[in-house]
């Protein structure tokens, strides 16, 4: 009998080394958002006792955007930063965001990439502290 190999993992190979500690990627990730993440207010239209769309789950891009998401909950942003990313996050582009939020562009992207060092900084931090590094530093202080 025959078989044939199929890589099942074909479509997700783009998204496998991709990590929250590079700052292009951080900024990719927030720019293109409502393009690339289909799993993202996925939520809002599903009826449980229906049928929804079917549409194809990259399960590294989802996984990416989760712990982007969970990196953002422990960055601390101001609410004029939170905005912006709200903003971007449902497909603005950041001079309409901009515009939205009332500011020059120059400034726009300036606190952008003021958000993706802070987002950058604490996925950092978090993985620091989860590889059991914390330890070292109690007894160091």
């Amino acid at each position: 009998m025959g078989s044939v190999s199929i890589d099942i993992h074909k479509n997700e190979r783009e998204f496998e080394h991709l990590t929250l500690s590079d700052e292009n990627v951080v900024k990719y990730l927030i720019l293109y958002r409502s393009k690339v993440d289909v799993s993202y207010q996925a939520s809002i239209n599903i009826n449980i006792d229906q049928a929804g769309d079917l549409f194809e789950f990259n399960q590294e891009l989802i996984v990416l955007y989760a712990s982007l998401d969970n990196t953002i909950k422990h960055t601390k942003l101001t609410k004029r930063q939170e905005k912006l990313l709200e903003i971007l996050f449902e497909g603005n582009t950041t001079q309409d965001a901009g515009e939205i939020l009332g500011l020059k562009r120059n400034s726009t992207f300036e606190m952008l990439d003021r958000i993706v060092c802070k987002i950058v900084e604490t996925n950092n931090e978090l993985w620091y502290y989860t590889s059991g590094n914390n330890g070292y530093i109690l007894k160091k202080s």
